[in-house]
């Protein structure tokens, strides 16, 4: 059994659907491979009908990196083991990515159907980029819009992801972790998010640890004394303690105290300490906690509630006042549980410079054609107000937009739907950066995306921009996401022309 494939990057590279390679030899034998191509990754819609939250583009980046690194014999040897085409192999084993790049960059909040990623090459260096770069985005994105739906229900209390064991697989786990805080999560436990992404990871205590002291109330009070005793003068000097193995209110809490008190630890305790309850009815056992803590003393005493949490729990928490001062969430963030296929596409949308697009009786699949980039418009107050898709090229209502003159958007199905966009009542914002340029990637614009906290803030700069009936979790404000005019007449005129036909 040959297991090297997984012991090298490329590996993800070549981690597609066949069909791509498929279609590849055949572009290859009609010499179609230097046609240049335009494809979007974008989704069509979101758990909630409202927004997503941008993660996974400093990883799209790197997996054209190790591309354009891994040399033709590393190339050679997998693509041999897996094609028979041996023209193909060739082709491939010599290729590098020479095209471009675009996209929206990780932390900002991004609507359907807007080109999240454009990538413009060569035919055979696009197609094959298909399901690697879904493979990352619809993660990504999953986890951390999931993430922003579940700490938006929570703020202004905190949210720790603790969903490793749940992820699906190493990269989801890792990456995964990465983009709940991106999504607005305070932390994370994950050793080898700590690891490659410089995120501080937490932990507190499992329920295994109390009972490796025995059963029973004295046991589970040695297990938390020994645990104060070693971890008190730790850099990491978090004191949690999980007190529901055996009885939250009238063993777990009454140890916790006695524990505390036993080793010197009061307010005055520069590091955190306090309970976590993981099971039962998590609202009563807070505030039962809460007042034994303060009947003792213990104002400053934490307590973090776990136990299969999601955004709804989160939100009757809150409506019982319960007594929290930090959420852990696992499974709902971890595989977006209720959510857990994003559904992001991508889509061929040009061909050497000719616009293509897909119909389908299914209206929702009806792409948008041509090479495009995203503008989001801003009214007086700085709210966001609407997004514009329009065209690179030769699009009116960009120049307006651009010249800051007045201009109309409006709902390509319905005229009626239509807002003037006045001159000097709005700013504008360009989302669409280029990231590679024929083949070389932009440095600085490539390292801001391994500043994973940069990421978090411009999420919370971008939220704090959306107006509050649009970050509602239940039936969210609708939000324009309008095409220019010269957009709109380029679609439904390929649209005429293959009905008409």
């Amino acid at each position: 059994m040959n297991n090297d494939i997984i012991l090298t990057e490329f590996a993800r590279v070549i981690n597609s659907d066949r069909y791509q390679y498929t279609e590849s030899d055949i572009f290859l034998m009609e010499n179609m491979q230097n046609k240049i191509a335009v494809f979007d990754m974008f989704f069509r819609k979101t758990e909630d009908g409202g927004f997503a939250v941008v993660s996974g583009i400093q990883e799209v980046i790197h997996l054209i990196e190790v591309l354009n690194t891994t040399s033709e014999e590393e190339k050679r040897k997998y693509f041999s083991k897996v094609l028979e085409e041996e023209h193909l192999v060739d082709f491939l084993s010599k290729m590098k990515f020479t095209g471009d790049l675009y996209a929206i960059q990780d932390g900002e909040i991004v609507y359907p159907n807007e080109p999240i990623i454009t990538i413009k090459a060569p035919l055979i260096q696009a197609k094959i980029l298909e399901t690697p770069i879904l493979n990352i985005m619809n993660m990504n994105l999953g986890i951390a819009t999931k993430a922003s739906m579940i700490t938006r229900a929570a703020d202004p209390v905190k949210v720790l992801a603790f969903g490793s064991r749940r992820a699906h697989g190493f990269d989801s786990a890792v990456q995964g972790n990465k983009a709940a805080v991106i999504g607005g999560c305070f932390g994370h436990s994950n050793l080898i998010t700590e690891y490659k992404y410089g995120l501080p990871s937490n932990g507190t205590m499992s329920h295994s640890y109390i009972q490796a002291f025995g059963v029973g109330a004295e046991a589970e009070k040695e297990a938390f004394v020994t645990f104060i005793k070693h971890r008190r003068q730790r850099k990491r000097n978090s004191l949690i303690l999980l007190i529901d193995t055996y009885d939250t209110i009238h063993i777990g809490i009454e140890n916790a105290i006695k524990a505390f008190k036993e080793c010197g630890i009061d307010d005055n305790y520069e590091g955190i300490y306090g309970v976590r309850l993981d099971s039962g009815d998590l609202a009563y056992q807070s505030k039962k906690c809460r007042k034994r803590f303060d009947e003792e003393g213990f104002t400053k005493a934490k307590i973090i509630l776990t136990n299969s949490l999601d955004e709804q729990l989160i939100r009757s928490l809150r409506e019982q006042g319960a007594c929290v001062d930090m959420y852990g969430v696992g499974d709902a963030i971890a595989v977006s549980k209720s959510y857990p296929c994003f559904g992001g596409v991508y889509k061929i949308v040009e061909l050497d410079e000719e616009p293509l697009i897909k119909i389908s009786g299914d209206v929702i699949k009806i792409s948008n054609p041509g090479f495009k980039e995203v503008y989001r418009i801003f009214d007086k107050d700085g709210y966001a107000y609407a997004d514009l898709i329009s065209l690179v090229k030769n699009d009116k209502d960009k120049e307006k937009l651009l010249n800051n003159e007045d201009f109309t958007i409006r709902d390509e199905k319905y005229d009626f739907k239509s807002s003037l966009i006045e001159k000097d009542k709005y700013t504008y914002t360009k989302l669409t950066k280029q990231y590679i340029k024929d083949g070389k990637i932009d440095k600085d614009l490539y390292d801001e995306l391994f500043d994973i906290m940069k990421s978090q803030k411009h999420y919370f700069d971008s939220l704090a921009k959306v107006s509050e009936e649009r970050k509602r979790l239940e039936n969210p404000h609708s939000y324009k996401v309008d095409l220019s005019s010269d957009l709109i007449e380029l679609k439904y005129g390929l649209i005429n022309k293959i009905k008409n036909v």
